[in-house]
């Protein structure tokens, strides 16, 4: 194998740094994944993403939130970014879409967040999907400055189709533009099959 396969230090562009890695036979095919994570760091481009009908962001940042609209925007993701500025207004404007039959093929949460946080919100988006009788669950990037432990990767797999990006240190819209979009098309490519 190439060294750079097997080099045990890589870039995640989901931890945004360079991490320890670990490998995995999947389908017949050796993996790298990020130790912190599990993403696939060999994983040179992410699936190709069409437009999204809409993305569903929430975030007690104000800023952040703009900012985010206009980097999903700008890079293709989506024309249709609804934002919430509180874990309520999410539930509540993803139960409202759900009881109208309107698509919502991601939600984009900071984990970080008064009253209720992130990972609160997407469990009580999982009982109001199951109440409402959903067909499929809407998959969750977590998006948030805090690290990935083991604590996090707990919470997140009961969220699940689920994954993390970190914003704290790629987060100039010219590095997380591309990380976002490698995560996301990750993220619907895992929640399709």
């Amino acid at each position: 194998m190439p060294a750079e396969t097997t080099a045990p230090f890589r870039y995640c562009p989901s931890c945004g740094e360079r991490v320890y890695t670990y490998t995995v036979l999947k389908e017949g095919v050796v993996e790298l994944r990020c130790s912190p994570c599990g993403f696939p760091v060999t994983l040179v481009q992410g699936p190709s993403i069409q437009p999204l009908d809409c993305i569903i962001t929430v975030d007690d940042n104000r800023f952040f939130l703009s900012f985010l609209a206009d980097l999903l925007v700008d890079r293709g993701l989506t024309a249709n970014v609804i934002s919430c500025e509180s874990a309520a207004q999410f539930l509540t404007s993803v139960a409202q879409r759900l009881h109208q039959g309107l698509p919502s093929p991601l939600a984009i949460l900071d984990i970080v967040m008064e009253p209720m946080d992130g990972i609160t919100a997407a469990m009580a988006l999982r009982a109001v999907e199951q109440g409402l009788g959903a067909a499929r669950p809407i998959p969750l990037l977590f998006l948030s400055a805090a690290r990935y432990d083991e604590t996090l990767s707990k919470l997140i797999a009961r969220c699940q189709p689920a994954l993390y990006l970190n914003k704290g240190s790629d987060a100039t819209p010219d590095k997380l533009g591309p990380r976002l979009e490698k995560v996301i098309g990750y993220l619907l490519a895992q929640g399709r099959k």
